[in-house]
């Protein structure tokens, strides 16, 4: 090990735990990705067509890429990776065929042709010929379609060619796009990669330690995982980024524990060293009024799903919240307020100006009270009436929400409540007007989850009484 590294072999280390570069060889693995990961395979090795894989900068596309092509070599699996996505039209295609080992001739129509008889014949041989383009939110509207004409490549029963797209959110805009529907309409899987949780963070570091020869001295203490949690959203990448200043940090003081301090110090030194104020994780940009039109058929079936829903009651239950700080933790790829959103002012009140009683006359100790995060103080805004139960409350910076019991835990199996809820996601901008189908699965859980870390709430995706009230002014404003 080199002088550069000494502080690694100080530690007991034979090998950085944290390298800035993908790392498959050592893959820890969640719940969540597995599932993506084997309905992935299995929707390549039954020759279903085109898949697509979202996530944000950072949050491990490229290493998944890279495990895939690993697992499905040994199943008659012909894989061709292009990374360079700034080469359009027939370098792209080019790029393609020298992957699959073939020689480009420049004109896309013979190279069209070589490349459909050596799917053909290696279809013949059992095999079966897989496409992956990384960075594809570099992908041309022009480049995209070259993809689609390679999906048409097919027999009478399956497909030729098996194509992944891998890439950040913009892709999900860019395909939303009305004259990309063609393309749209052949996606059979759609897999979503966020943040680690607070109990994966700690057992991801335990595991990127022993892999790394570890004896299990070294120990990242809980409070530390806390703040990296806060610091970083799970984001693999910036994870590496600090846990690698406090490997240097451990070595200095001679320590085998990252406490709090240290993880506040390396957090700090990873700001100066990437010439910024705030270690952000990255987050999806906001849906804004340049969000493409849905196709008729999906507007004629948000629409019948709204009648369908006239009548059904938001609210099915009384069930309080309890008081709670501000999450420590968001999901990445989320989609945030834009900056633009107005402030209104805060109203400086004392709690017992602000006091309310339910319809019923109950005491207040049936409100639901709890801080607000500023993104939902501007949704909900100042100027709400008391007569509808709501109270907002400003003091020294501080937002406090009081209102009257109202429902959460929706029965989201009942469909016109499920529309309702996706169509309040959808005008929030997380879920695709195209994803209004009444059906609550992993897509309209996940955009919960992203309209929750969007407006500063815990991303638990599921609905508290906070996130319903919230979601029913986007279902009224969508109206």
């Amino acid at each position: 090990m080199n002088a550069r590294n000494s502080h690694l072999a100080t530690l007991g280390l034979v090998r950085n735990p944290f390298p800035y570069t993908p790392d498959a060889g050592c893959y820890f693995t969640t719940p969540h990705l597995d599932e993506q990961v084997v309905e992935i395979e299995h929707c390549i090795l039954a020759r279903k067509g085109f898949c697509l894989l979202t996530a944000e900068v950072g949050m491990g596309k490229s290493t998944l890429v890279r495990r895939l092509m690993a697992d499905l070599a040994p199943k008659n699996v012909v894989s061709a990776l292009v990374f360079n996505t700034f080469l359009q039209g027939t370098e792209l295609l080019a790029a393609v065929l020298h992957d699959f080992g073939l020689e480009s001739t420049g004109n896309m129509a013979t190279d069209i042709a070589t490349l459909n008889s050596f799917l053909l014949e290696n279809h013949r041989q059992g095999k079966t010929c897989l496409l992956i383009v990384d960075d594809a939110q570099n992908l041309t509207e022009d480049s995209l379609e070259l993809i689609r004409l390679l999906c048409n490549l097919e027999t009478d029963q399956e497909k030729l060619l098996q194509i992944l797209l891998a890439g950040q959110p913009e892709l999900e805009d860019t395909l939303a796009r009305h004259n990309l529907r063609q393309l749209r309409s052949r996606v059979v899987k759609h897999a979503r990669l966020f943040g680690l949780h607070s109990t994966e963070i700690a057992d991801y570091i335990r595991f990127r330690f022993e892999s790394s020869g570890s004896d299990g001295s070294l120990l990242l203490a809980t409070d530390a995982c806390q703040i990296l949690l806060q610091e970083t959203a799970g984001v693999p990448r910036q994870i590496h980024l600090v846990m690698d200043r406090c490997l240097y940090g451990l070595a200095a003081r001679h320590a085998r524990v990252i406490d709090a301090a240290l993880m506040k110090q390396a957090i700090e030194d990873s700001r100066v060293s990437l010439g910024s104020q705030v270690l952000a994780p990255p987050v999806r940009p906001a849906a804004t009024a340049t969000r493409s039109t849905p196709s008729p058929v999906a507007v004629a079936l948000a629409m019948a799903v709204v009648v369908a829903a006239i009548g059904v009651a938001w609210y099915q239950s009384s069930v309080p919240v309890q008081a709670a700080e501000a999450p420590t933790a968001r999901v990445a790829g989320t989609a945030p307020l834009a900056a633009a959103l107005p402030v209104p002012p805060a109203q400086d009140q004392s709690p017992p100006s602000c006091a309310l009683t339910d319809s019923s006359g109950l005491p207040a100790q049936t409100v639901h009270e709890q801080p607000l995060p500023e993104l939902a103080f501007r949704l909900l805004g100042a100027r709400l009436a008391r007569q509808d139960g709501v109270c907002l409350t400003g003091h020294d910076g501080q937002h406090r929400l009081r209102w009257q019991a109202t429902a959460a835990n929706l029965d989201l199996k009942d469909r016109p409540t499920a529309a309702r809820t996706q169509i309040a996601l959808s005008h929030y901008g997380s879920l695709p007007a195209t994803d209004v189908d009444g059906l609550w699965g992993e897509r309209s859980r996940d955009a919960l989850q992203r309209f929750q870390a969007g407006i500063g709430l815990a991303p638990t995706g599921e609905i508290d009484a906070l996130s319903a009230l919230i979601l029913e002014k986007f279902y009224v404003q969508a109206q």
